[in-house]
């Protein structure tokens, strides 16, 4: 098989993960696979130690490891087009730096499982979670445990982020222009893949999946969380509308059903926090959306709430 052909690239995306990043590498490295394969790793001009890790690596492994290495600081979302995008192999399985793999054949067994489900467009596993900003213990919650073998284009709509990155095992293609511009790469990821196929889930665990960060909080009534939600509904709603447009429209009571949950959620929030907040708010609502739009999709909300309170 001509090793400069790869079946298979390894995409891992990294920033400021020193503390992490060799693990990764490392759980990629175990692998045991009969396939060509490539390691790309992406940083985006980490100012810790990441790139120096990564160059010691792709020195001891030149015909494997290939590297995108941002010049300066270009954000998340560029870094992960230009990742995605450098691939070269018929599948590519994505990794970020501070997670890893804890089974030596998941490539394996996942570039087994598309070779024979030639119209499935992406697969995944369980994995385990580890908390980053909490004392060091044991990962010990396994995600997915009830999802069912299939999904869906409906069931990514409907349920939102439920593959977890260090899962994913998928066809290669070019992303699309503008995705760059989106404040998450994942959902978006599979939105796309699902437009173009099914999706297959493999039940077990097979990788270690790091959080660091806590998140929005919703309970704490202050500007500053204000601010904070307001932009996150504003970039959601900017993700949405995006895979409207490169779907063809063809989802687009699904997605505008997403829409109005996210500007349901910033006007409950605001209501709570400040009366003046929320009528500032639903007025921008209405001029970016129209009455009409906000006017039905409050009132189909509205019967919805009331239809699961009555069951």
């Amino acid at each position: 098989m001509d090793p400069q052909v790869p079946k298979v690239s390894v995409c891992l995306i990294t920033y400021k993960h020193e503390l992490y990043i060799e693990q990764a590498i490392e759980s990629i490295l175990m692998q045991k696979v009969n396939f060509a394969w490539e390691i790309i790793i992406a940083d985006d001009c980490s100012p810790d130690g990441t790139r120096d890790i990564i160059l010691k690596y792709q020195k001891l492994y030149p015909e494997l490891i290939r590297t995108v290495f941002q010049q300066e600081n270009v954000g998340p979302g560029k870094n992960y087009v230009d990742l995605i995008n450098a691939a070269r192999g018929t599948y590519i399985a994505y990794i970020e730096g501070d997670d890893y793999w804890s089974d030596e054949y998941k490539l394996q067994k996942q570039f087994d499982f598309m070779q024979v489900h030639p119209d499935f467009s992406l697969c995944y596993h369980k994995i385990k979670w580890i908390y980053a900003y909490e004392a060091p213990h044991d990962a010990d919650a396994e995600s997915n445990a009830a999802d069912p073998p299939v999904s869906t284009i409906y069931d990514v709509l409907k349920k939102g982020w439920f593959i977890r990155s260090c899962s994913m095992f998928f066809v290669n293609f070019r992303l699309p222009a503008g995705f760059a511009d989106l404040f998450i790469g994942d959902y978006p990821l599979h939105v796309l893949l699902a437009d173009k196929g099914r999706i297959g889930f493999l039940n077990e665990c097979m990788g270690i999946y790091r959080i660091n960060d806590q998140g929005l909080s919703e309970t704490i009534l202050t500007s500053a969380d204000v601010i904070s939600l307001r932009k996150n509904v504003k970039d959601q709603i900017f993700m949405l509308k995006y895979l409207d447009r490169q779907t063809g429209f063809k989802y687009k009571n699904y997605l505008n059903s997403k829409i109005v949950d996210e500007l349901y959620r910033l006007l409950s929030f605001t209501f709570k926090a400040s009366k003046v907040v929320f009528l500032s708010e639903l007025r921008n609502a209405i001029a970016s959306n129209g009455v009409k739009f906000i006017a039905a999709g409050f009132i189909k909300k509205g019967f919805s709430k009331l239809k699961m309170i009555k069951n």
